[in-house]
Protein backbone atom coordinates (compact mmCIF):
# COMPACT_ATOMS: atom_id res chain seq x y z
CA UNK A 1 0.00 0.00 0.00
CA UNK A 2 1.33 3.43 -1.00
CA UNK A 3 0.62 6.71 0.80
CA UNK A 4 1.12 10.35 -0.12
CA UNK A 5 2.71 12.08 2.89
CA UNK A 6 2.28 15.69 1.72
CA UNK A 7 -0.95 16.09 3.70
CA UNK A 8 -1.86 16.61 7.37
CA UNK A 9 -2.44 12.85 7.46
CA UNK A 10 -1.16 10.12 5.07
CA UNK A 11 -3.41 9.68 2.03
CA UNK A 12 -3.65 6.32 0.20
CA UNK A 13 -2.68 6.43 -3.49
CA UNK A 14 -2.81 3.86 -6.26
CA UNK A 15 -1.38 5.79 -9.24
CA UNK A 16 0.94 8.70 -10.08
CA UNK A 17 1.03 10.95 -13.14
CA UNK A 18 3.29 9.62 -15.90
CA UNK A 19 4.71 13.14 -16.26
CA UNK A 20 6.22 13.12 -12.76
CA UNK A 21 9.96 13.71 -12.67
CA UNK A 22 10.42 10.45 -10.77
CA UNK A 23 9.55 8.72 -14.06
CA UNK A 24 11.25 11.09 -16.50
CA UNK A 25 14.54 11.61 -14.65
CA UNK A 26 14.59 9.68 -11.39
CA UNK A 27 15.00 13.11 -9.80
CA UNK A 28 15.12 12.18 -6.13
CA UNK A 29 16.10 9.56 -3.59
CA UNK A 30 14.65 6.75 -1.49
CA UNK A 31 15.28 4.94 1.77
CA UNK A 32 14.03 1.64 3.20
CA UNK A 33 13.45 1.21 6.92
CA UNK A 34 12.92 -1.81 9.14
CA UNK A 35 9.96 -1.73 11.53
CA UNK A 36 10.14 -3.74 14.77
CA UNK A 37 7.29 -3.66 17.32
CA UNK A 38 5.92 -0.51 15.69
CA UNK A 39 9.25 1.33 15.88
CA UNK A 40 11.41 2.43 12.94
CA UNK A 41 14.90 1.04 13.48
CA UNK A 42 17.65 3.67 13.60
CA UNK A 43 15.18 6.50 13.03
CA UNK A 44 17.74 9.23 13.83
CA UNK A 45 20.09 7.86 11.18
CA UNK A 46 17.33 7.75 8.56
CA UNK A 47 16.41 11.33 9.37
CA UNK A 48 20.01 12.44 9.03
CA UNK A 49 20.31 10.58 5.73
CA UNK A 50 17.19 12.27 4.34
CA UNK A 51 18.37 15.68 5.55
CA UNK A 52 21.69 15.31 3.73
CA UNK A 53 19.99 14.05 0.57
CA UNK A 54 17.55 16.98 0.55
CA UNK A 55 20.36 19.50 1.00
CA UNK A 56 22.53 17.96 -1.72
CA UNK A 57 19.67 17.54 -4.21
CA UNK A 58 18.10 20.94 -3.38
CA UNK A 59 14.79 19.44 -2.27
CA UNK A 60 12.41 20.97 0.27
CA UNK A 61 10.81 18.42 2.58
CA UNK A 62 9.01 18.97 5.88
CA UNK A 63 11.07 16.38 7.76
CA UNK A 64 9.27 16.68 11.14
CA UNK A 65 5.86 16.16 9.49
CA UNK A 66 7.08 13.34 7.23
CA UNK A 67 8.64 11.42 10.08
CA UNK A 68 5.58 11.96 12.20
CA UNK A 69 3.60 10.26 9.41
CA UNK A 70 6.18 7.46 9.13
CA UNK A 71 6.04 6.85 12.86
CA UNK A 72 2.24 6.55 12.62
CA UNK A 73 2.49 4.12 9.70
CA UNK A 74 5.14 2.04 11.49
CA UNK A 75 2.85 1.71 14.50
CA UNK A 76 0.10 0.64 12.12
CA UNK A 77 2.01 -2.29 10.60
CA UNK A 78 4.02 -3.20 13.77
CA UNK A 79 6.48 -5.43 11.88
CA UNK A 80 7.93 -5.18 8.37
CA UNK A 81 9.37 -2.39 6.24
CA UNK A 82 8.63 1.16 5.14
CA UNK A 83 10.01 2.60 1.91
CA UNK A 84 10.06 6.37 1.44
CA UNK A 85 10.44 7.96 -2.01
CA UNK A 86 11.22 11.68 -2.28
CA UNK A 87 11.02 13.26 -5.73
CA UNK A 88 11.05 16.80 -7.09
CA UNK A 89 7.60 17.88 -8.19
CA UNK A 90 6.77 18.60 -11.84
CA UNK A 91 8.17 21.94 -13.02
CA UNK A 92 6.97 24.69 -15.32
CA UNK A 93 10.32 24.65 -17.13
CA UNK A 94 10.93 22.13 -19.91
CA UNK A 95 13.63 19.48 -19.81
CA UNK A 96 15.99 18.58 -17.01
CA UNK A 97 16.13 21.93 -15.24
CA UNK A 98 14.06 23.08 -12.27
CA UNK A 99 12.92 26.40 -10.87
CA UNK A 100 11.71 25.29 -7.43
CA UNK A 101 12.54 22.63 -4.85
CA UNK A 102 9.06 21.36 -3.96
CA UNK A 103 8.77 17.61 -3.44
CA UNK A 104 6.44 14.68 -3.64
CA UNK A 105 6.89 12.30 -0.71
CA UNK A 106 5.45 8.80 -0.96
CA UNK A 107 5.71 5.86 1.42
CA UNK A 108 5.12 2.16 0.82
CA UNK A 109 3.99 -0.12 3.65
CA UNK A 110 5.32 -3.70 3.60
CA UNK A 111 4.02 -5.50 6.71
CA UNK A 112 5.57 -8.83 7.65
CA UNK A 113 4.15 -11.67 9.75
CA UNK A 114 7.64 -12.47 11.08
CA UNK A 115 9.92 -10.40 13.29
CA UNK A 116 12.99 -8.81 11.72
CA UNK A 117 14.58 -8.47 15.17
CA UNK A 118 13.82 -9.24 18.82
CA UNK A 119 13.78 -5.57 19.80
CA UNK A 120 14.03 -2.14 18.11
CA UNK A 121 17.50 -0.86 17.17
CA UNK A 122 19.04 -4.29 17.51
CA UNK A 123 21.91 -5.11 15.17
CA UNK A 124 20.57 -8.19 13.41
CA UNK A 125 23.05 -11.01 12.75
CA UNK A 126 22.14 -13.21 9.78
CA UNK A 127 23.44 -16.69 8.87
CA UNK A 128 26.72 -16.89 6.96
CA UNK A 129 26.68 -16.78 3.17
CA UNK A 130 28.92 -16.66 0.11
CA UNK A 131 29.77 -13.63 -2.07
CA UNK A 132 31.17 -13.14 -5.55
CA UNK A 133 33.11 -10.39 -7.33
CA UNK A 134 30.86 -9.06 -10.10
CA UNK A 135 31.93 -7.68 -13.49
CA UNK A 136 29.41 -4.82 -13.66
CA UNK A 137 30.88 -1.52 -12.45
CA UNK A 138 29.06 1.39 -10.83
CA UNK A 139 29.32 5.06 -11.68
CA UNK A 140 31.69 7.66 -10.29
CA UNK A 141 29.56 10.60 -9.15
CA UNK A 142 30.10 14.30 -8.39
CA UNK A 143 30.48 15.18 -4.68
CA UNK A 144 26.88 16.31 -4.18
CA UNK A 145 25.55 12.94 -5.42
CA UNK A 146 28.07 10.43 -4.06
CA UNK A 147 26.81 8.48 -1.07
CA UNK A 148 23.12 9.18 -1.71
CA UNK A 149 20.54 6.45 -2.39
CA UNK A 150 19.44 7.90 -5.72
CA UNK A 151 16.34 6.87 -7.65
CA UNK A 152 18.42 7.05 -10.83
CA UNK A 153 20.51 3.88 -10.34
CA UNK A 154 20.78 2.09 -13.69
CA UNK A 155 24.30 0.85 -12.93
CA UNK A 156 23.05 -0.90 -9.80
CA UNK A 157 20.16 -2.40 -11.79
CA UNK A 158 22.66 -4.19 -14.03
CA UNK A 159 24.88 -5.19 -11.10
CA UNK A 160 21.98 -6.87 -9.32
CA UNK A 161 20.84 -8.46 -12.59
CA UNK A 162 24.29 -10.04 -12.88
CA UNK A 163 24.01 -11.26 -9.29
CA UNK A 164 20.62 -12.87 -9.99
CA UNK A 165 22.12 -14.71 -12.95
CA UNK A 166 24.99 -15.98 -10.79
CA UNK A 167 22.54 -17.04 -8.06
CA UNK A 168 20.73 -19.30 -10.54
CA UNK A 169 23.98 -21.28 -10.80
CA UNK A 170 24.91 -20.93 -7.12
CA UNK A 171 22.01 -20.38 -4.67
CA UNK A 172 24.49 -19.90 -1.79
CA UNK A 173 25.46 -16.47 -3.13
CA UNK A 174 24.04 -13.63 -1.04
CA UNK A 175 25.47 -10.60 -2.83
CA UNK A 176 28.31 -9.51 -5.06
CA UNK A 177 31.13 -7.02 -4.66
CA UNK A 178 31.05 -4.25 -7.25
CA UNK A 179 33.81 -1.92 -8.45
CA UNK A 180 33.56 1.74 -9.37
CA UNK A 181 35.02 3.08 -12.60
CA UNK A 182 38.33 3.77 -10.82
CA UNK A 183 38.67 0.04 -10.08
CA UNK A 184 37.94 0.24 -6.34
CA UNK A 185 35.68 -2.44 -4.80
CA UNK A 186 33.07 -0.19 -3.20
CA UNK A 187 30.07 -2.16 -1.94
CA UNK A 188 27.61 -4.93 -2.70
CA UNK A 189 24.78 -4.72 -5.20
CA UNK A 190 22.38 -3.88 -2.33
CA UNK A 191 24.57 -3.81 0.80
CA UNK A 192 27.63 -2.06 2.20
CA UNK A 193 30.70 -4.06 3.16
CA UNK A 194 33.23 -4.23 6.00
CA UNK A 195 36.42 -6.29 5.75
CA UNK A 196 39.61 -7.26 7.60
CA UNK A 197 43.08 -7.82 6.14
CA UNK A 198 45.65 -10.46 7.12
CA UNK A 199 43.70 -11.56 10.22
CA UNK A 200 44.28 -8.23 11.96
CA UNK A 201 41.54 -7.09 14.36
CA UNK A 202 40.73 -3.93 12.40
CA UNK A 203 37.61 -3.38 10.32
CA UNK A 204 37.69 -1.35 7.11
CA UNK A 205 34.86 -0.12 4.92
CA UNK A 206 35.42 1.34 1.45
CA UNK A 207 35.29 5.09 0.92
CA UNK A 208 32.08 6.31 -0.72
CA UNK A 209 33.32 9.80 -1.63
CA UNK A 210 33.06 9.02 -5.38
CA UNK A 211 30.79 5.97 -5.64
CA UNK A 212 28.45 3.88 -3.57
CA UNK A 213 25.83 4.54 -0.90
CA UNK A 214 26.42 5.66 2.67
CA UNK A 215 23.95 3.17 4.08
CA UNK A 216 22.28 3.60 7.47
CA UNK A 217 23.74 0.38 8.91
CA UNK A 218 27.19 1.32 7.59
CA UNK A 219 27.02 4.57 9.52
CA UNK A 220 25.61 2.87 12.64
CA UNK A 221 28.52 0.42 12.65
CA UNK A 222 31.14 3.12 12.04
CA UNK A 223 29.79 5.01 15.04
CA UNK A 224 29.57 1.95 17.28
CA UNK A 225 32.95 0.53 16.34
CA UNK A 226 34.63 3.93 16.62
CA UNK A 227 37.81 5.12 14.96
CA UNK A 228 39.95 2.68 16.97
CA UNK A 229 38.30 -0.38 15.42
CA UNK A 230 37.08 0.90 12.03
CA UNK A 231 38.44 3.02 9.21
CA UNK A 232 37.38 4.04 5.73
CA UNK A 233 39.82 2.67 3.19
CA UNK A 234 39.77 1.94 -0.54
CA UNK A 235 39.70 -1.75 -1.47
CA UNK A 236 41.74 -2.54 -4.58
CA UNK A 237 42.37 -5.69 -6.62
CA UNK A 238 45.67 -6.34 -4.81
CA UNK A 239 43.83 -6.39 -1.46
CA UNK A 240 41.50 -9.24 -2.40
CA UNK A 241 44.14 -11.89 -1.73
CA UNK A 242 44.66 -10.49 1.79
CA UNK A 243 41.03 -10.27 2.90
CA UNK A 244 40.61 -12.51 5.95
CA UNK A 245 37.07 -11.56 7.05
CA UNK A 246 34.13 -9.88 5.33
CA UNK A 247 30.53 -9.01 6.05
CA UNK A 248 27.72 -7.27 4.21
CA UNK A 249 25.22 -5.00 5.95
CA UNK A 250 22.14 -2.89 5.41
CA UNK A 251 19.43 -1.32 7.55
CA UNK A 252 16.85 -4.06 6.98
CA UNK A 253 18.92 -7.24 6.98
CA UNK A 254 21.51 -6.14 9.51
CA UNK A 255 24.88 -7.94 9.32
CA UNK A 256 25.57 -10.93 7.04
CA UNK A 257 28.94 -12.68 7.64
CA UNK A 258 30.63 -14.06 4.51
CA UNK A 259 32.42 -17.41 4.81
CA UNK A 260 33.87 -17.40 1.28
CA UNK A 261 34.16 -15.10 -1.72
CA UNK A 262 34.57 -16.00 -5.39
CA UNK A 263 37.39 -13.83 -6.74
CA UNK A 264 37.47 -12.35 -10.28
CA UNK A 265 39.61 -15.25 -11.56
CA UNK A 266 37.02 -17.76 -10.32
CA UNK A 267 38.98 -19.07 -7.34
CA UNK A 268 37.17 -19.38 -4.00
CA UNK A 269 38.78 -17.70 -0.99
CA UNK A 270 37.65 -19.03 2.39
CA UNK A 271 37.24 -16.43 5.11
CA UNK A 272 37.22 -16.39 8.91
CA UNK A 273 34.02 -15.72 10.79
CA UNK A 274 35.04 -13.34 13.58
CA UNK A 275 33.01 -11.71 16.33
CA UNK A 276 31.22 -8.78 14.73
CA UNK A 277 28.52 -8.24 17.33
CA UNK A 278 28.55 -4.72 18.75
CA UNK A 279 26.86 -3.91 22.07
Amino acid sequence: MWYDLNYPSPQPITTIDINERVIAYGDGFFSTMAVVFGTINWLDYHQQRCQIACENLQLDMNLPLIYQHLTTLANQIQHGMLKIVVCRQSQAVRGYGFDNCLTNVWAKLMPSPTLLANRPNEIILQPTAQAVCLRQKIAVLPPNLAGLKLLNAQDKVFAHHELLQRQQQNPKLLDGLVQDMFGNWVEGSFCNIFYQLNHQNQWFTPNIEHSGVNGVMRQVLLDKLGSQRSQQRNLGDKDLANISALFFCNAVRGVIPIDSVILPDGTVKNLSIVNILID
